[in-house]
């Protein structure tokens, strides 16, 4: 935070979106990208247009296993997002 003349606190952000190196972009990209890959598996499971037993594998769930792939997205998105 800085504090400007007149005793004002001044947060300062940089929302320079061309700020992220191409390697960054990409991260928090094809995070996103699996992560909403993985809603959409989801919710066609919740509405009956796949089964869930489809995801099964290696005798877990389907949900557990649908829970690992959004997982994998956030933190994906995570790495590609955080600042040093």
């Amino acid at each position: 935070m800085i504090q400007s003349k007149d005793k004002r606190v001044v947060n300062v952000v940089n929302t320079n979106r061309t700020a992220l190196h191409a390697w960054k972009k990409l991260t928090a990209l094809a995070g996103l990208g699996v992560l909403f890959v993985a809603i959409a598996l989801a919710a066609s499971c919740l509405v009956g247009a796949i089964s869930i037993d489809t995801f099964a594998i290696a005798g877990q769930s389907g949900i557990r296993t649908l829970a690992g792939i959004s997982v994998t997205g956030c933190l994906l998105a995570a790495i590609g997002f955080w600042e040093e």
